[in-house]
């Protein structure tokens, strides 16, 4: 039988995918999340689901990674 092989990107993927989910089942997460979308939505916003939850992944996401450095390539 053979195994894949995992290069650094692939560890640094599924670092990034475990941290992802994490953040997403956090109360905190729920609970901004929320309140992004009553805002978006009184605002007009197009997509406010959508947008809420990826401005409050990115939010918490950029909070709790040690390793952000401002890059917008998460994979260098």
């Amino acid at each position: 039988m053979k195994y894949p092989s995992v290069d650094s990107r692939d560890a640094r993927l599924f670092h990034l995918c475990r941290e992802v989910a994490r953040i997403c089942i956090s109360e905190e997460f729920q609970r901004l999340n929320r309140e992004m979308v009553k805002l978006y939505r009184k605002n007009g916003i197009t997509d406010p689901y959508l947008v809420a939850f990826q401005d409050t992944l990115f939010s918490l996401f950029v909070e709790t990674d040690r390793h952000f450095e401002g890059s917008t390539e998460p994979f260098n």
